[in-house]
């Protein structure tokens, strides 16, 4: 039996806030917040500054809500990016304080849950996330993931179909459902999900690398040795498609 490769499912990143607020032009304290605000989301700038800047907004606008909102999911997305993961649950928590019915921080905060291994408050979550966007495909993606990580593969089967049926055009879970099937030695089924993934997704060489590991399990050496070759042209460096060719032999 070949060693097992590259089961790493593929998790939907955190999501932040794109739309800019109106904000009141007359008042000056107005105009502060708003510039602040726009510090916080200015894409390329230093992560530590758009941090600051997202606190002064936080701390200056106590009467607005929705300002505080925004710059809480803006900061958490930022202290996820700088790994500070404690932070960022605490800027998501607030959000689902201030209002309880935010999608999006529900979700964000099951990605840190999940990247910490609690995978029981993570699949809380996004569940809740789901209760209030059923038509997030990320969000069954991502529960999906997760209950991967439980070994409850059956629940992730589930979800990463859901996720299928909200978008057919993301590789995310159709390869993420083929590793989940290869584990329960559904092989075929495996190659089929991993194709679909390499047809969205060309120049994806873990897909390529996985579908070899299912084609090897089903005896069929030739395929498997075709497409560990593929994932060393996407990526000449793979270890786990050097070490499968290096297994299986040239022929």
């Amino acid at each position: 039996m070949p060693a097992r490769l590259g089961w790493q499912g593929w998790v939907s990143p955190a999501l932040a806030l794109t739309a800019w607020l109106l904000l009141p032009a007359a008042a000056g304290h107005a105009q502060s917040i708003g510039e602040q605000l726009a510090a916080c989301k200015t894409e390329g700038a230093v992560v530590e500054a758009r941090i600051s800047a997202c606190t002064r907004v936080v701390e200056g606008a106590k009467d607005d809500e929705e300002i505080r909102i925004e710059a809480h999911l803006q900061r958490g997305v930022l202290y996820e990016q700088a790994g500070n993961k404690e932070a960022a649950i605490s800027d998501y928590s607030e959000i689902i304080k201030l209002d309880p019915t935010n999608a999006i921080a529900y979700f964000n905060r099951g990605n840190v849950y999940d990247q910490l291994g609690e995978h029981d408050l993570s699949i809380a979550d996004y569940t809740e996330a789901i209760k209030l966007d059923p038509a997030d495909p990320d969000a069954f993606n991502n529960r999906g993931q997760a209950y991967d990580n439980k070994g409850e593969y059956d629940l992730a089967i589930a979800d990463y179909t859901e996720s299928i049926r909200l978008a057919k055009d993301n590789p995310r879970a159709f390869f993420n459902r083929g590793l989940a099937l290869a584990i329960k030695g559904e092989h075929q089924r495996a190659v089929a999900d991993f194709s679909q993934a390499i047809k969205l997704e060309p120049g994806d060489a873990e897909a390529y690398v996985n579908r070899g590991a299912a084609y090897e399990e089903l005896g069929n050496e030739a395929a498997a040795r075709a497409d560990y070759r593929k994932a060393l042209e996407i990526a000449p460096d793979h270890e786990e498609a050097k070490e499968a060719l290096a297994r299986l032999g040239t022929n």
